[in-house]
């Protein structure tokens, strides 16, 4: 028996970590040969845990320099989980967890793999000394081993899986649009995630009073938490072209509902919502910029635009509105090359070959 602990912080709805590592351990609670384990801090999808039958442990920690306060109690908690659990491999996915298990790992021998999610700054000393670094794009790959003097042959770069979910069920896409009060008519401009500045909600905002003026019956519809208090300042009173809506469950049936799905980021890694704009078939619209800029080819399977360039969004998407021959090609295309490079089976496989030569390499 192969046992594997996770630590990520904050497993929550609204959050691609915690996305990717629900997979993780959705896909290794059914392999016989793996004993799954994991710890965080808390979130508001734990109850997603329950549904798969995996068990978890809360531990108090934190982000950023409040780690101080918890790191000799988060060290000698984790290190007797460690060691009454039988732990072989700590596979973490924040760099706080990541530098208290490299430091518990060394003392009982055990191995440490760390997951890197975003473009992270500072700490440069004490971050990503793990034995192997998975990377979600070839841009953070590049970016911590030149900015975190890593050795390449400890990084591992592995685009974000996607999900064995199962096809959208049409009645449920409709009772959905029912819930909404849309219409067969509307046009629906689909943004999921979180919605901050990084993300770029703002730049949508404005191209959006642009399409309005040239598209009927289009809506914007924002799928996320709202984490930046100027986002309702910027939405007119009473204006029913724009919905926001904080799904917990069942999130890819707005997929379903979508006509185009936009991701206008500043700055990102590689988003789940692309992959899955994909998978879905939809036309997808995304900044250029890091994981984005790398898989997006521009005209050919999604359209980019310059980050922060709201007049050059807004011609991106009515063109898509207006010519929806075009939108289906390109959602057809990044479907294409999400099914072939966004493989669920050939993910896990390659991450049970990583598990499996660091356990074999004593």
């Amino acid at each position: 028996m192969k046992r594997i602990l996770h630590i990520s912080p904050y497993f929550n709805n609204n959050c691609g970590r915690s996305k990717l590592v629900f997979l993780y351990l959705d896909y290794f609670k059914h392999k016989n040969s793996y004993e799954i384990h994991f710890i965080t801090n808390g979130g508001d999808s734990l109850e997603r845990l329950k549904q798969i039958g995996v068990d978890y442990r809360l531990f108090k920690f934190s982000h950023g320099l409040k780690n101080i306060l918890y790191q000799k109690r988060f060290l000698n908690e984790l290190k007797e989980y460690l060691i009454n659990n039988k732990i072989q491999l700590i596979h973490s996915h924040h760099r706080f967890t990541e530098y208290v298990s490299v430091k518990a790992a060394k003392e009982l021998k055990i191995k440490t793999v760390a997951s890197v999610h975003n473009f992270v700054k500072g700490y440069k000393r004490l971050s990503f000394r793990s034995d192997k670094i998975i990377c979600v794009s070839n841009s953070v790959s590049s970016y911590i081993q030149k900015n975190y003097n890593v050795e390449k042959g400890k990084i591992i770069t592995l685009y974000n899986p996607v999900d064995d979910s199962p096809n959208l069920k049409m009645e449920e896409v409709s009772e959905l649009k029912k819930e909404l009060g849309l219409n067969s008519e509307n046009k629906i401009i689909l943004f999921m995630g979180r919605i901050n500045f990084e993300k770029g909600y703002d730049t949508l905002l404005k191209s959006f009073r642009i399409v309005k003026n040239q598209c009927k019956n289009v809506i914007l519809l924002f799928c996320g938490d709202v984490e930046d208090k100027n986002f309702n300042k910027m939405i007119l009173p009473h204006d029913n072209s724009i919905k926001v809506i904080q799904p917990k469950f069942k999130k890819n049936l707005f997929y379903g509902i979508a006509g185009l799905v936009v991701l206008p980021s500043r700055v990102d890694s590689f988003p789940f919502v692309m992959i899955e704009a994909g998978k879905f078939k939809k036309a997808f619209i995304g900044g250029n910029t890091g994981g984005i800029a790398e898989f997006i080819e521009d005209g050919k399977n999604g359209l980019l635009f310059q980050p922060g360039n709201d007049i050059q969004l807004a011609e991106k998407i009515i063109y898509l509105l207006k010519n929806e021959g075009a939108a289906r090609t390109l959602g057809e295309n990044l479907y294409n090359k999400v099914k072939q490079q966004c493989d669920y089976n050939n993910y896990f496989l390659q991450i049970e070959s990583i598990y499996n030569s660091l356990l074999s390499s004593g």
